[in-house]
């Protein structure tokens, strides 16, 4: 059994951050359950643009306000406590962080980050 507390994991290289994101990896490729699961957040005002090439990704939002922006076809969903959002298809897509706490979501991936990702130039993780 994996038992992991976020406190072990600050600090370490499955803390991950970059402009405007930070992002723990709980659960990391090398865990050995196939999937990643993550503790992200997006700082207030920012707008982040992604498309997982090589992944899926489902995101539950725990903690603030904003909206994503699918780019492709402009529809906007607003995005609060309670909201799950799943780019299914790879979608291009933009998480915006409108309010003054952090956008938080615990978020799933598959398959399974290494753990020290950070986004490339067009918003993507390499493959794991």
């Amino acid at each position: 059994m994996i038992v992991t507390r976020k406190s072990d994991l600050e600090g370490t290289a499955r803390d991950a951050s970059g402009p405007g994101w930070s992002s723990l990896r709980l659960l990391v490729k090398s865990d050995g359950m196939g999937f990643s699961m993550t503790d992200t957040k997006v700082m207030p005002g920012e707008v982040l643009s992604l498309q997982y090439k090589n992944h899926v990704e489902a995101c539950y939002c725990i903690g603030g306000t904003g909206r994503v922006t699918e780019l492709d076809t402009g529809l906007v969903h607003e995005i609060g406590p309670g909201v799950l959002y799943a780019p299914n298809e790879h979608e291009r897509h933009q998480v915006e962080a409108l309010g003054p706490e952090p956008l938080h979501f615990i978020c799933v991936f598959s398959p399974a980050l290494q753990g020290d990702e950070v986004h490339g130039p067009d918003g993507s993780y390499a493959a794991s």
